[in-house]
């Protein structure tokens, strides 16, 4: 809402009063347009009135107008000026937070590297140490068997030569109580080892 001074109502009665007077220099203008400058279309009286006119606008406007937009200009180029500060400070935390996030990844990675290395590390010495421990017992289990077979064969020669030593007591008995030729001795052996297979 605009509200007008007795200053507002003097501006307005002078804004008529000059209104009216470059009517009226128009119309003066219009009767001597054939003579000297108003061949050409133009009149003094006219032109006074029009540099009256926009002397008086011009001081209404830098009076009401002109500070209220000179005013919205500078808020405009403060604001601007802010916002161009802002985003060069923007940019520039934002540079310096790639340059964070890219150090933090680094670092990441080569954590990542050292702790795969090590697992590797420990999974070839875990690894190593199973089989150590794996040949050592595969080692004390073939050894307890190769002393178990040892024991067995030994058991079974002397069992065998026990067996043996029956044997030829029996087949020579059988033979001293009967004997024969050559051949029947074969026979008389081969029934009796037949006998005692069974």
């Amino acid at each position: 809402m605009v509200v007008l001074t007795r200053e507002d109502t003097i501006d307005t009665d002078m804004m008529n009063l000059l209104t009216t007077f470059s009517a009226a220099a128009a119309a003066e203008g219009a009767e001597s347009a054939n003579e000297g400058i108003g061949a050409l279309g133009l009149s003094l009286p006219a032109i006074i009135a029009s540099a009256i006119t926009f002397t008086i606008l011009y001081i209404v406007v830098k009076k009401y107008a002109l500070g209220g937009i000179v005013s919205n200009l500078e808020k405009r180029e403060t604001t601007i000026s802010r916002g161009l500060h802002l985003t060069a400070e923007m940019d520039k935390a934002k540079v310096e937070l790639e340059a964070t996030v890219e150090k933090a990844l680094r670092d990441a990675r080569k954590e990542a590297d050292s702790i795969i290395a090590e697992a590797n590390n420990e999974t070839g010495k875990m690894i190593q140490a199973a089989e150590e421990k794996a040949n050592h017992k595969a080692d004390e289990i073939l050894r307890a068997a190769e002393g178990k077979i040892e024991r067995d064969i030994t058991e079974a020669r002397k069992g065998l030569k026990a067996e043996m030593a029956n044997l030829i007591t029996d087949a020579t008995e059988a033979i001293l109580n009967e004997k024969l030729d050559a051949p029947s001795d074969r026979k008389l052996v081969e029934n009796y080892l037949k006998g005692a297979m069974k």
